[in-house]
């Protein structure tokens, strides 16, 4: 398997190519060899069958041969004048006598040759006259009775008591000018009476070489014949033809079944063999393959050329399809690598592509605005949180000096008795310790009551205790988060720009409740209202003018916090004002209770 990964491509490109090559091109080569090999194997079975249709005709024009011959012996040995002339040659004139016989072997000789046969026949009688079929039945020659009767195939008829006998054998004594270099097929037959007297002898010879070739011309696949008996040996062999040791080397083709066909080892030849049971003989036919339909090699040249150059196609096609739809995949590469170097200022060109490649290239388009889009909020926002962060150290006016002093004046009033400046200064001290936890901000909404406690206690003082505040905060809601320091400017803008000018009777109400997931904090007081009337309808005095940071700087801290989820918003009461601070709930509960924290992330 680690083999296998060290050697498959490793870009996109070329794995999808080598896939496609894998799964596409393999399957087809070995379906068109496949079809190749079914190919050559139907043509071979096609001319099989045709070779056998052949061989049977050839079988059955064989075997009905030997049915005429045999008739023609027995319609000469049945035949009362022959016999008569044959046994008592001196009862009939002696110029009329080789007439009349000649006359008998020429009729039977024509019926046979009807057969497309070349046929001799010769007759003999007992006294040593010889008749045949060259000269309308003359002699052709003085051959001597005992000559004619000595011949072996006469001698294994006596052995065996048969009547006749077929025998093929090459040419002698009158057939040696008539069929030189032949191979003959000939029955040998004894001429009886009816008491079983020999009273003549009858050879009909055929030449098997021309006849299967006059018979053989008609057919319409030419083909080699060959001819074996049952010991495997040849009968009729192609003059020249050396392949009797090959032949005799394929056993399917000799066995005892109707039909064989087999192919030599240079498979250029087919040959096919058929079985003739009553001779005991194996006729064989051998065809060249480049006989039908050209060469069989070059029809598979030309299939494998033709293939190759498909291929060589059809690799360049798929080469240029998977490098159309890789290349967006490489611009893409290409654009992604460009991302810092030219700081997202990049893109991909859209007229380009079309179908999935265009929603591609849209999405990385869209994705890198969204990115610029992001950075630039979270620059501003770090600017913004940068500017605040300033703002808050500048407004610190270094608190641990103030609060040493501080503490000092606290010390100095409670040794000499001053009550009421050692509660203010212990108060402010409270204020100034919490300005000085700047890491935190997000505190708990008990903790910023608190800081609103001690910071509406020093101003009580100031303003002569015109004003008293109430608190609705249920203890369910006392470790909400709230941002610190958010209650403490709300107060403040109550106090200068509300109950300022009331001399008694003013009232700052705090109040928290809960809705759904969100925490409401209101900020009432029942002083001068936006429109500027008072309580009695008279018109405000002029007050200090400097520009209030407080309530814009909480807005922008709960833009920093809560990303738009907050909101803070002033209404007009029938009396008063009241200040309406709304934002997600998160409830934390103080450490060492044993309760689970479900706090957001101040850092958000």
């Amino acid at each position: 398997m680690k083999r296998l990964r060290s050697i498959w491509p490793s870009s996109i490109k070329n794995r999808l190519f080598v896939s496609i090559l894998l799964f596409v091109l393999v399957p087809s080569t070995f379906l068109q060899l496949r079809n190749i090999s079914q190919m050559e194997t139907m043509m071979k079975t096609n001319i099989s069958q045709q070779n056998a249709a052949q061989l049977d005709s050839l079988k059955n024009g064989i075997e009905s041969l030997r049915i005429g011959v045999l008739g023609g012996l027995l319609q000469l040995e049945r035949d009362p004048e022959l016999r008569a002339m044959l046994t008592d040659p001196g009862a009939f004139p002696e110029e009329d006598l080789p007439l009349q016989i000649g006359a008998r072997l020429l009729t039977l000789k024509q019926r046979l040759m009807n057969a497309l046969v070349p046929v001799h026949i010769t007759l003999a009688d007992k006294d040593g006259h010889v008749y045949t079929t060259t000269e309308e039945g003359a002699p052709k020659r003085d051959v001597s009775n005992a000559d004619f009767a000595a011949q072996p195939e006469y001698a294994k008829l006596a052995e065996s008591g048969q009547s006749y006998l077929w025998e093929t054998h090459e040419s002698r004594d009158v057939l040696q000018d008539l069929f030189p270099q032949s191979e003959l097929y000939s029955l040998f037959g004894r001429l009886e009476t009816v008491n079983g007297g020999t009273f003549g002898y009858l050879r009909i010879s055929i030449d098997i070489r021309t006849w299967v070739q006059s018979i053989t011309n008609g057919f319409q696949v030419k083909q080699t014949y060959y001819l074996f008996d049952g010991n495997r040996q040849p009968i009729l062999l192609p003059q020249g033809d050396r392949t009797t040791a090959l032949l005799r080397g394929m056993p399917a083709l000799f066995a005892n079944d109707p039909f064989h066909y087999a192919t030599d080892g240079s498979n250029q030849f087919i040959y096919n063999g058929i079985y003739l049971p009553n001779l005991n003989w194996t006729l064989i036919a051998r065809f060249p393959l480049e006989a039908l339909s050209g060469n069989i090699r070059a029809m598979q040249h030309q299939v494998i050329v033709s293939f190759s150059a498909t291929v060589i196609a059809f690799i360049a096609i798929t080469y240029a399809i998977v490098a159309s739809v890789v290349s967006p995949l490489r611009t893409l590469q290409r654009r992604m690598k460009e991302l810092v170097d030219k700081e997202l200022d990049v893109s991909i060109p859209e007229k380009r592509f079309k179908g999935e490649l265009l929603v591609l290239a849209k999405a990385f388009n869209g994705m890198i605005d969204d990115i610029r889009g992001l950075i630039s909020r979270l620059r501003a926002e770090e600017r913004q949180k940068e500017a605040f962060h300033f703002q808050m150290l500048m407004s610190q006016m270094n608190p641990h000096f103030l609060l040493n002093t501080l503490n000092t004046i606290k010390w100095n009033a409670r040794n000499h008795g001053d009550k009421g400046t050692f509660e203010i200064c212990q108060n402010l001290g409270r204020l100034l310790e919490s300005s000085l936890n700047s890491e935190v901000d997000l505190v708990h909404l008990k903790e910023e009551i608190e800081l609103v406690k001690a910071y509406a206690y020093i101003q009580s003082f100031r303003y002569d205790h015109s004003f008293r505040t109430e608190y609705e905060i249920g203890e369910e809601l006392e470790y909400a988060l709230v941002p610190k320091l958010s209650l403490q400017p709300l107060v403040e803008n109550a106090l200068h720009h509300g109950l300022v000018h009331m001399k008694d009777n003013g009232v700052i109400r705090i109040a928290a409740m809960r809705q759904g997931d969100r925490l409401r904090l209101e900020i009432a007081d029942n002083g001068q209202g936006i429109g500027g009337q008072g309580l009695g309808g008279e018109k405000p005095r002029a007050g200090r003018k400097r520009k209030g940071i407080g309530i814009s700087n909480l807005r922008d801290r709960l833009d920093l916090l809560f990303k738009g989820q907050a909101d803070l918003s002033l209404k007009p009461l029938e009396q008063g004002t009241i200040v309406v601070l709304e934002m997600p709930l998160m409830m934390a509960s103080p450490y060492g209770k044993g309760e689970s924290a479900n706090v957001e992330n101040s850092s958000r």
